[in-house]
């Protein structure tokens, strides 16, 4: 398949004594895939370019870079070229390259990039080495009047300095002209003016007297007519067919002014049959033309592009280029927000957003900010748009002539941007603002709103009441199925897996057919999340790979930040803990520059858990800290308790208690854990035959490096049956084996140890303890408040605080404390050093008074306190607070 050039000039019709440069230029781009053809205006670059194109054998797409192009509307024009429909919306140029050299290497296709020169250096740079140097089946082909500059670490590239004609290719260029516009002498004064430059011998053989500048020249000499099409073409930036300039000229036919100026070579006509003026030609006349010219010129092409069959980026970008150059501003703006919704839909909100920033400040109403917010939000820069939306609140509420005709759209975005951006407080003050609804939709988003505003403040239990009452009082598909969307959605973050089969079922069927919008794929988005809490991977995936089918189709940049969040905490439920990490990271870094705080806590507890899962524990409970903390105090509770889950998969906090084994659990992380605590447990327990047996079935979960820390587990286990079984050797090398693995695991390198001094000190008391069962035991009962040892008795029954500290510390010996949690045990509070650090100091050092003669004693170690405890050491311990 060969796709023509939507925009730019094939080869002229006269094209000769290039063969060579042809030929090679074509052979080498088949092995080097990115070539630069530079040189000097009118030494024919593009010619030679197209004439390449012309014999590729795969796709080709053509964009000439036109003066004020950025590289984003070049890349983005590319991609549409390339698709031949609407483009997902890139958020930077860097994933706008990787989208498109995706697309040239999938296609094998071939992008044309003219005068390249017209970019910024540092964006020149980007196209020549972020898109051509990841291409190895696709190709990139440039023509620049400047060399790009290469340094050490540059892809390869292939470069051609195309100089003038020698003389013998020259004079077969003159008698090329001289078959097709008749005989004409003045060769050598034109070689030796020349400069060998095809532009100016053509130049030449259309009757140029050698004036310095001959193209101006020509162009003032031209009459009414030929003048008038020649700026439409010159102002125009897109090449047009004939029929598209009827209207041009007050005789509506041009075909004989058309063929004027190509005889005069000011026009040239490409292998489609359109028309257009070479660079020189175009500045040439742009420099000659009055400013009624202007206007008459500008003012045909605006009544064209409504005819003219265009892409829309296009279009809306010329006719906004026209309106600005006649002055139409007040037109101009209206333009723009009638085009905003098409922009949007075809992956250009940037452009929206540089149209409407475009706008004198007189022209900035209230409809024009508020597009200018949701431009903002579609590019997912979420700060800028609350403060932006924030703004205009203000200002509308200060003007409320002005203010009641747009303050309810605005309160209806700013309510989706302050949940993104978790600010509960704003929004729950514009969710009060807004008048009752007007209909079952609006009815919906307003309960949804609602619902989701409740479950970020903690109120969980009314957000589901209040989906419930709602889906009580209607029999509407539509809305049954996002209320149990919502259900799922909720239950999911909190941890609930025992209720999420029913309401997932439940949106699943009802919304199969939802509309392609960004709701419709984060339904089976979140489905295949919740299907993969569940084990359910086949499922699962098909899931995912609807709702990424989708996504290519919409290019929500939200969306796929929400479907990468997604896909990390589905490869955490297939035991990918390394890849879920690395993917969630990556998220936390997009939400974060985003302001999509949600989907950045998300992302950050997910790391958290992962961090745990792989044993890198104090990075892990940090990170879970740091997440709980700034929840809080955003106000954001509700995702309290998904921080709270993650810090469940803590190891030293699952062998405080007892472990079940599920033999159908189809999570291979939670499967491997499982088997490895519940080995231990037996082992710690004395029974070396379930332990054996676990041990057994443990081992073909546990392969690669996602579960070293099972396999140190699984080794720990070992080392108890051996001690158990009089085995000290044996028992060593499994304790040594369990460190090499955790080391190679990147497990932190105090967890082996802790867990051995955890497992070999405590001993689990089920009834009340009254005396040592030996002389020097150690007995500290929580039952009683009493710490006894050799036949000594302390109280601790009026020692409240020590006691808690001592209690806090008891139930983890061996494992350091942070003074977070010291403090958390003993006044229920949150810590703060200066209230907090002396007072702490003088209860360690009463515990430390306590613990006199019995063999235990209290360790400073950053970032808190450890207890070391002797042979024999036992806790009784109650629920709740000392």
């Amino acid at each position: 398949m060969h796709t023509a050039s939507r925009q730019g000039l094939g080869p002229p019709s006269v094209f000769v004594g290039r063969a060579e440069e042809v030929r090679r230029l074509g052979s080498l781009l088949r092995r080097v895939r990115t070539a630069v053809v530079y040189g000097l205006p009118g030494v024919g670059k593009s010619a030679l370019v197209a004439a390449v194109a012309a014999r590729y054998r795969g796709p080709v797409v053509h964009r000439r870079v036109r003066p004020g192009d950025t590289l984003d509307t070049v890349v983005d024009d590319v991609r549409r070229l390339l698709r031949e429909a609407p483009v997902a919306q890139a958020l930077s140029d860097a994933s706008r390259l990787e989208d498109l050299a995706r697309e040239l290497e999938s296609r094998r296709a071939l992008c044309v990039v003219d005068d390249l020169h017209g970019l910024r250096p540092g964006e020149r740079a980007a196209l020549l080495e972020e898109l051509g140097g990841r291409l190895r089946q696709g190709a990139l082909l440039a023509t620049s009047r400047e060399a790009v500059p290469r340094h050490a670490t540059s892809p390869d590239r292939f470069e051609l300095r195309l100089d003038g004609l020698p003389e013998p290719a020259a004079r077969a260029l003159w008698e090329q002209l001289d078959s097709l516009y008749g005989h004409r002498e003045g060769f050598d004064a034109a070689w030796a003016r020349s400069r060998g430059l095809p532009f100016l011998l053509r130049r030449a053989h259309a009757g140029d007297t050698g004036d310095e500048e001959p193209v101006r020249a020509a162009l003032a000499a031209l009459p009414p007519d030929e003048r008038r099409l020649a700026a439409v073409l010159a102002l125009c930036d897109v090449p047009l067919p004939a029929r598209a300039l009827q209207h041009v000229l007050p005789a509506g036919e041009p075909g004989e002014v058309l063929r004027r100026l190509s005889a005069r070579l000011l026009v040239e006509t490409d292998a489609q049959g359109r028309h257009g003026v070479h660079d020189l030609v175009r500045e040439a006349l742009a420099s000659l033309l009055g400013v009624e010219e202007a206007r008459s010129a500008h003012e045909a092409l605006l009544a064209l592009l409504e005819r003219e069959p265009l892409p829309a980026v296009v279009r809306v970008r010329a006719a906004c280029r026209h309106l600005q150059a006649l002055g139409r501003h007040r037109e101009r703006a209206a333009f723009i927000i009638a085009q905003a919704e098409a922009l949007v839909r075809h992956g250009a909100a940037a452009e929206l957003l540089s149209l409407l920033d475009s706008l004198p400040p007189e022209l900035r109403t209230a409809e024009v900010r508020l597009a200018r917010a949701r431009a903002l939000v579609r590019l997912l820069d979420l700060r800028r748009a609350h403060a932006e939306l924030l703004e205009l609140r203000a200002a509308l509420e200060a003007s409320p002539q002005e203010g009641d005709a747009w303050r309810e759209g605005a309160d209806g975005v700013l309510v989706r941007v302050a949940l993104f951006s978790l600010e509960p407080d704003t929004c729950e003050r514009a969710l009060g603002a807004m008048p009752m609804p007007r209909g079952p939709e609006e009815f919906l988003q307003r309960l949804l709103a609602w619902a989701a505003l409740r479950f970020f403040q903690g109120r969980l239990d009314e957000s589901l009441d209040m989906l419930d009452t709602a889906a009580a009082g209607t029999e509407d598909r539509h809305a049954l199925g996002w209320s149990a969307y919502a259900r799922a959605l909720m239950l999911w973050i909190d941890g609930r897996d025992g209720e999420l089969a029913e309401p997932v079922e439940r949106c699943m069927a009802l919304l199969e057919d939802a509309p392609l919008d960004s709701r419709g794929p984060l339904v089976a988005a979140m489905s295949a999340g919740i299907l993969s809490r569940l084990g359910r991977f086949a499922e699962a995936e098909v899931a995912m790979a609807r709702a990424r089918e989708r996504l290519g189709l919409l290019g929500a940049p939200r969306l796929a930040l929400e479907l990468d969040c997604i896909t990390a905490w589905m490869r955490a439920e297939q035991g990918e803990r390394r890849a879920a990490l690395a993917l969630l990271r990556e998220t936390e870094g997009r939400a974060e520059q985003a302001g999509y705080l949600f989907v950045r806590y998300l992302s950050r507890v997910g790391a958290g858990r992962m961090l745990l899962e792989l044993g890198r524990r104090v990075e892990g409970l940090a990170l879970l800290a740091e997440v709980e903390a700034e929840v809080v105090s955003r106000g954001a509770r509700g995702l309290v308790r998904a921080v709270e889950m993650a810090r469940a998969m803590d190891v030293p906090g699952q062998l405080s208690g007892p472990v079940a084994v599920e033999p159908r659990e189809t999570r291979p992380g939670v499967a491997a854990r499982q088997r490895a605590l519940a080995a231990l447990h037996a082992a710690w327990r004395g029974d070396s035959v379930r332990a054996v047996g676990l041990l057994a079935s443990l081992e073909p979960l546990t392969g690669g490096e996602d579960f070293a820390l099972e396999r140190a587990l699984g080794h720990l286990a070992r080392a108890r049956v051996h001690r158990l079984a009089g085995r000290a050797a044996e028992a060593q090398a499994s304790l040594e084996e369990a460190a090499r693995v955790a080391a190679g695991g990147e497990v932190d390198p105090e967890l082996i140890p802790e867990l051995v001094r955890a497992l070999d000190s405590r001993t689990v008391v089920s009834e009340p303890v009254q005396a040592p069962a030996a002389p020097e035991g150690v007995v500290l009962d929580a039952r009683q408040h009493a710490l006894r040892s050799a036949g000594r008795t302390v109280s601790l029954a009026k020692r409240v605080l020590p006691r808690r500290l001592l209690y806090a510390l008891a139930r983890q010996p061996g494992r350091t404390l942070p003074k977070e949690a010291c403090v958390r045990a003993m006044w229920d509070a949150d810590y703060d050093p200066r209230l907090h650090d002396n007072a702490l100091r003088v209860h360690v050092s009463h515990v430390r008074e306590m613990l006199e003669g019995t063999g235990a004693r209290v360790v400073f170690e950053d970032p808190g306190y450890r207890l070391e405890v002797p042979e024999g050491f036992s806790f009784q311990d109650v629920p709740g607070p000392g």
